[in-house]
C-alpha cells in the first residue's frame, strides 16, 4: 500500500511541474480598473478657448453641487487635456500666434478646486495638439510642427515631459501629421496615430525604443488601449476600426480584425463593460471588445432619432424650425454601467445650433429616451470645421459624473455645458463658460470636456 501511495505522490508531483512555464491566455477579458478610476471623479473639467490673443481657461464643475467649483487661466488656444493622477490634470495649449509660447499647463487639485497651476514651456511653434499618459510623473505631448534645432527642419515628434520636475526630458521623432496617442494602462507602451502617413508608431516607454506595428491603416484619427494592455483600437479616417495585438514581447504587432463606422472621428472606451462606443454619421455603434475579435453588439448600429421640435421649450429657437439630418458626435458612459448618453446636433435653416441627448440602455442596447437640449445661434465662424481653420476638434463633447448622477454636454457654439439629471433623464440647466475677450464679451468656447478629480 505504501508503494502505491508513493507512486501516486510522484505522479501528482510530475503533473504539477509539467504545467510550470505554461502561459494562460483567457478568452474573456477580466475587467481590470481603468487609470484613473472614473468612479472616483467628483468633477468635470471643461477646457475653453478664448481666441488667439488671450489665454483660455479650465472650468471645473462640481458634480454634487451642480455648480462651478473653480476657474483658472491656462495657455493660449488650449486644445486637449488628460487627468494624470487623483489630484493632477494636464492641459496642452496650442499657441497660434507669437503672443504666447506653446505650453503644457499642470492643474493641481485640492478636492474639486484647483489649488495652483504651473506652466511647462514646449518648443516654440511646435503646434502641440495632444497629451497622453498613464504614468504618475511623466506625460507625452504630440508636436506636429517641431523643428529640429540641429537641422532646422520640421520633424514631427513627441515631447517627453517630467510632470514631477516640470521640465522636458526627451524628444522622439514620429510620422507626419500625428493627431492622437494612447499609452497602455501598464505604462509600458505608447502608440501614435500619424494621419498623413496612414501608419501607427509604437514605442517601449522604458527605453523609448521603437515597436513595429504591421498592417494597413487609413488616415488614423483616434487610438484607445484596452484596460489589460493587450489590445490597441485604431479609428481610421475611412471609418474602419482596426485591432492591434500589443502583447508580443518582440513588438511585432499585427491587425486582427476590423469594423467600419462611416463618419466616425472619435471613440469612447467603457472599461467597466469592455465596450467601445463609436458615434458616427447618424448612428452609434457599440463594439464588444472583451474578446480577441471585436463584435458589434446585437441590435446595432443604433440609429439616433431626432428630437421633435414640438418637445422643445417655447423659448428654444429650434422649436419653431424644421429639423435637419443629425450629426452624432459625442458619447459618455455612466460608471455604474447602466446607460450611455449620446450627444448629437443639427443646424437649422435659421442658423440655430440644435443639440440633443439620447439615452441608451446598456443592458438591452436600445434607446431609452430622448432629451432636448436648448438651442442657440450657431457660431460657425469658429466652431464649424467647414468654415474655420481654427475650428476645434470637437464641436460638442460629453462626460459623466463619477457617481453616475449627471451627464454633461459641452457645446462650442453655445459657450456652455448642459447638465442632464440621470435619475430622471431630463435636462436641468446649463453653465456658461467664463466670459471671453472678443467683441461684446460672449462666453468662451468649450473645446474639450472630461471627467476630472
Amino acid at each position: 500500500m505504501k508503494r502505491f501511495l508513493w507512486l501516486g505522490f510522484v505522479l501528482s508531483f510530475y503533473v504539477i511541474c509539467s504545467g510550470c512555464g505554461e502561459t494562460f491566455r483567457p478568452i474573456i477579458l477580466p475587467n481590470p480598473p481603468q487609470f484613473p478610476n472614473p468612479a472616483a471623479s467628483h468633477s468635470v473639467v471643461s477646457i475653453n478657448d478664448n481666441g488667439t490673443i488671450v489665454p483660455g481657461t479650465a472650468m471645473v464643475i462640481d458634480v454634487s453641487g451642480d455648480s462651478e467649483a473653480s476657474v483658472v487661466n491656462v495657455g493660449l488656444a488650449p486644445v486637449h487635456g488628460v487627468q494624470q493622477t487623483a489630484s493632477v490634470f494636464l492641459v496642452v495649449n496650442h499657441s497660434v500666434s507669437g503672443a504666447q509660447a506653446d505650453s503644457l499647463t499642470k492643474l493641481n487639485f485640492s478636492g474639486t478646486v484647483i489649488s495652483n497651476t504651473s506652466t511647462i514651456s514646449l518648443p516654440e511653434n511646435s503646434a502641440p495638439n495632444f497629451v497622453a499618459t498613464t504614468e504618475s510623473s511623466q506625460a507625452y505631448v504630440l508636436m506636429p510642427n517641431y523643428v529640429d534645432p540641429t537641422t532646422n527642419v520640421v520633424v514631427p515628434s513627441i515631447q517627453v515631459v517630467s510632470t514631477s520636475a516640470n521640465n522636458l526630458v526627451a524628444t522622439i521623432p514620429v510620422g507626419n501629421n500625428p493627431d492622437a496617442m494612447a499609452e497602455t494602462p501598464n505604462a509600458q507602451k505608447l502608440y501614435v496615430a500619424n494621419q498623413a502617413d496612414s501608419k501607427i508608431d509604437g514605442f517601449n516607454t522604458a527605453d523609448r525604443s521603437s515597436r513595429t506595428v504591421n498592417g494597413s491603416f487609413n488616415g488614423p484619427l483616434w487610438l484607445i488601449a484596452r484596460s489589460d494592455s493587450q489590445r490597441l483600437y485604431v479609428l481610421n479616417g475611412n471609418g474602419v476600426v482596426s485591432t492591434v495585438d500589443t502583447s508580443s514581447t518582440l513588438g511585432d504587432n499585427t491587425i486582427d480584425a476590423s469594423v467600419k463606422v462611416p463618419g466616425a472621428a472619435y471613440m469612447l472606451y467603457d472599461g467597466n463593460l469592455n465596450r467601445l462606443y463609436i458615434p458616427g454619421g447618424s448612428q452609434l455603434t457599440i463594439l464588444d471588445v472583451s474578446q480577441s475579435v471585436p463584435a458589434v453588439l446585437a441590435g446595432g448600429p443604433i440609429t439616433i432619432p431626432t428630437v421633435a421640435p414640438s418637445s422643445r421649450g417655447a423659448s428654444d429657437p429650434c422649436s419653431v424650425t424644421s429639423p435637419q439630418p443629425l450629426t452624432v458626435a459625442a458619447v459618455a458612459a455612466l460608471p455604474d454601467g447602466s446607460r450611455a448618453y449620446v450627444g448629437a446636433y443639427y443646424e437649422d435653416a435659421s442658423g440655430n445650433f440644435c443639440p440633443q441627448v439620447t439615452v441608451i440602455d446598456a443592458a438591452s442596447n436600445t434607446i431609452k429616451s430622448k432629451i432636448a437640449v436648448p438651442g442657440f445661434p450657431a457660431f460657425d465662424a469658429f466652431c464649424s470645421p467647414s468654415q474655420s481653420q481654427r475650428a476645434p476638434r470637437f464641436r460638442i463633447m460629453m462626460a459623466a459624473g463619477g457617481d453616475s448622477s449627471r451627464a454633461y454636454l459641452a457645446s462650442c457654439d453655445g459657450g456652455n455645458v448642459s447638465f442632464i439629471d440621470t435619475s430622471s433623464d431630463t435636462y436641468i440647466m446649463n453653465l456658461q463658460a467664463p466670459i471671453g475677450s472678443r467683441l461684446d464679451n460672449p462666453p468662451q468656447n468649450p473645446v474639450f470636456l472630461i471627467a476630472g478629480p
